[in-house]
């Protein structure tokens, strides 16, 4: 079988587009065990990122795609019942990603599964 990998880049809690709960490590693993797929998470946060009187800028025009602020969570499985789970509980759990590259860094199998899931009933960006 071959492995199944899925991205779901959200930006983070602190924008319009976050998540609407904060993405938590426990919950994270609790989904990895209760499904049996990989789950990792990295915050990321820009280094040119500033909040200056609770206004929140970023320059992005010139950043790569993993240098600019995000939350990612990264499902690998070889089942493809399993990750179709695991992602569905993602998308129950935090939403359908927003941005434009809300799954990039995935593969094809798996940008196909989560878009067929989060158009099922969450819409999609």
């Amino acid at each position: 079988m071959n492995k199944i990998t899925g991205k779901f880049r959200y930006h983070p809690l602190d924008t319009v587009a976050g998540t609407p709960v904060p993405i938590r490590k426990a919950d994270l693993d609790k989904i990895a065990a209760d499904t049996r797929v990989n789950i990792e998470f990295e915050h990321i946060t820009a280094k040119n990122r500033t909040n200056t009187g609770g206004i929140i800028r970023e320059e992005t025009m010139d950043s790569s795609l993993e240098e600019v602020s995000q939350d990612v969570i990264t499902l690998s499985s070889e089942d493809e019942k399993k990750f179709r789970k695991a992602a569905r509980a993602i998308i129950d759990l935090y939403r359908a990603p927003r941005t434009v590259f809300g799954t990039w860094g995935s593969d094809e199998k798996g940008a196909g599964i989560i878009s067929e899931l989060c158009d099922e009933d969450d819409g999609w960006y």
